[in-house]
């Protein structure tokens, strides 16, 4: 009788584990399910709404804001001049520094490696304004000073096609950077041993063996510049639209803002750059598919550090200009005009207060409603991004859900789309459904910043769930816990780490975000980034550098707790 009782006991914990492990199945469909609606309507339904906008007018279907559009040889002329020169610059830079700060011997290179990503947190508007005021041709620090001391007219002039190249490179060069530096640290030295061994030289094993062997980081990163440089709104509006130099983000902005505002020809331009965009995808994959680019196997080993003797000082010093001219001087320059009463470089005229920082905190009336607006949607963005980051990742790694496929290539759409064709499509999808009437308002914002930065969210998530076992979930199942129970007990609090960290980044990036800001927002949901920008229209230079300061201290707050956050997990 014993015996049967237990034997029935084992059959009863038998069938609750299998129903437990059966609603837990039905839970991540019903989840799966749920996130490919979002991800459509986030995604796909603003990119619909994009190519139907260009094919039609007031008269109904028609071919002719796009034909308009493919006349406009100047703008496009412009638009891949910079998109190009932008991404080659770039790239150049971020893997030469790559390869100094990862593979050479370069001195304060761990130091210097933190500092070259320094222009993530410091969007490019403030870059473009800062380099505006050392720049421009009249009234630029630079040409003051040779004006003065030398008797040049004009030593430099940023408010042209290579400044706005020189300009958004510089912005730019941490993405090629990170992705070519993660590439060369994980690549087997006994690769660039064998060419050694053969009679290379050391510059010929960079050449036929390291540099073609990061060719899939190379191109990706070239991929992800270019298609922001092609989109981008901040740099060409500081430094190109003064002059008459539009690109298709200020031709987008200057359509919308006219009157009555021709929506489909903005639409139009949004198309084609989703056009250019998805050939180029479809080109790097043809690219990396004719042959084989694996350097990681099962064989331990350590990268191989580079020593160029006295050559490396040279090399310290060349990634020291790159961070004086990225960081150092655009932030010195803001906080300098933020205490200077007027821009001068006589200094026997310079006096320092803090005049511009009081008129921006207490009588400047767009500081604190655009401060409220930031920091929610700071704070909430980086929260639905993660939460949906997280979601998607587990769904795609974990689940065998037939949508998984589907979810992980819709995910990772945003990051090949501008942002502001992205917004240009919220703007046609809410527009036109009146019983969401969330145009106007901060949720449009919210969707826009959402959909910009959900790669992100997934890509981190992804990684975080790849190098938590499955084992420890499939216990915690086995033991009676539903999916939700499971995800609470065993996947939140050992992905927090990364979920921190992404939080903060997106929190920065939320709070820097301007090209589909300056498409969406009212007067009730300005943001910081716009409140600098109309600083900027309106000619206000001493209270837009105090403005500026204070969006710089904030995102540097944030990211000063995302280190000693992640210092603590590294004591714990």
């Amino acid at each position: 009788m014993a015996l049967r009782g237990v034997g029935l006991g084992e059959a009863a914990s038998g069938n609750r584990r299998f129903r437990s492990v059966r609603l837990a199945l039905s839970t991540e469909s019903v989840v799966a399910i749920v996130l490919s609606v979002v991800l459509t309507v986030l995604v796909i339904l603003p990119l619909i709404a994009v190519a139907m906008g260009a094919v039609k007018d007031a008269g109904g279907l028609s071919l002719q804001p796009f034909l308009t559009v493919l006349s406009a040889t100047r703008i496009i002329t412009n638009t891949v001049l910079v998109g190009t020169g932008t991404t080659i610059l770039a790239v150049t830079l971020g893997g030469a520094l790559a390869l100094i700060l990862a593979r050479i011997d370069t001195p304060g290179r761990s130091a210097l490696e933190q500092l070259v990503i320094m222009p993530l947190y410091i969007t490019p508007l403030l870059t473009a304004i800062a380099w505006s005021w050392l720049g421009s041709p009249r009234g630029g620090l630079v040409n003051l000073f040779a004006r003065q001391v030398f008797g040049i007219d004009s030593l430099v002039n940023l408010q042209t096609a290579g400044g706005v190249i020189f300009v958004a490179a510089l912005a730019y060069v941490p993405l090629p950077f990170l992705l070519i530096g993660a590439a060369l640290r994980v690549m087997d030295p006994s690769l660039e041993e064998s060419a050694r061994i053969h009679g290379a030289s050391q510059l010929d094993s960079l050449r036929l063996v390291t540099l073609p062997l990061v060719l899939p980081s190379a191109l990706g990163s070239a991929l992800l510049v270019f298609v922001q440089a092609m989109g981008l709104f901040s740099v060409p509006a500081v430094l190109g639209m003064p002059s008459g130099f539009y690109v298709v983000g200020t031709e987008i902005y200057r359509l919308l803002n006219n009157f009555p505002p021709r929506v489909s020809q903005a639409a139009a331009w949004g198309l084609l750059l989703l056009a250019v965009t998805a050939a180029l995808v479809w080109l790097q994959g043809v690219i990396l598919n004719r042959r084989s680019f694996v350097t990681i196997t099962g064989k331990a080993f350590r990268p191989r550090i580079l020593d160029v003797g006295a050559f490396r000082y040279l090399l310290a010093a060349l990634a020291w200009i790159y961070v004086a001219l990225a960081v150092l001087l655009p932030v010195a320059t803001l906080i300098w005009a933020a205490l200077v009463n007027f821009i001068t470089i006589d200094v026997k005229l310079m006096a320092f207060d803090l005049r511009h920082f009081r008129y921006v905190l207490f009588q400047y009336p767009k500081t604190f409603l655009a401060m409220q607006n930031s920091l929610i949607l700071g704070a909430a963005t980086a929260s639905a991004v993660c939460v949906l980051g997280l979601g998607v990742s587990w769904v795609v790694v974990r689940s065998r859900s037939p949508v998984r496929s589907y979810l992980d290539q819709v995910g990772m759409f945003p990051l090949a789309t501008p942002s502001m064709v992205l917004a240009l499509g919220l703007l046609w999808v809410y527009v036109a459904i009146k019983w969401l009437p969330i145009y106007g308002t901060i949720g449009i914002l919210l969707l826009a910043y959402v959909t910009h930065y959900l790669p992100f969210g997934i890509r981190a998530g992804t990684g975080a769930l790849r190098q938590l076992h499955a084992e420890l979930e499939d216990a915690a199942r086995m033991t009676g816990a539903t999916w939700s129970k499971m995800v609470r007990w065993i996947t939140l609090p050992l992905t927090r780490p990364t979920l921190i960290a992404t939080w903060t980044l997106i929190f920065i990036l939320s709070m820097q975000e301007v090209s589909s800001s300056i498409l969406l927002y009212t007067s009730r949901t300005v943001v910081l980034a716009v409140a600098v920008f109309d600083l900027w229209e309106a000619g206000n230079v001493n209270a837009l550098a105090a403005l500026s300061v204070l969006q710089l201290a904030v995102t540097f707050l944030a990211l000063l707790v995302m280190i000693r956050a992640r210092h603590r997990q590294v004591l714990v």
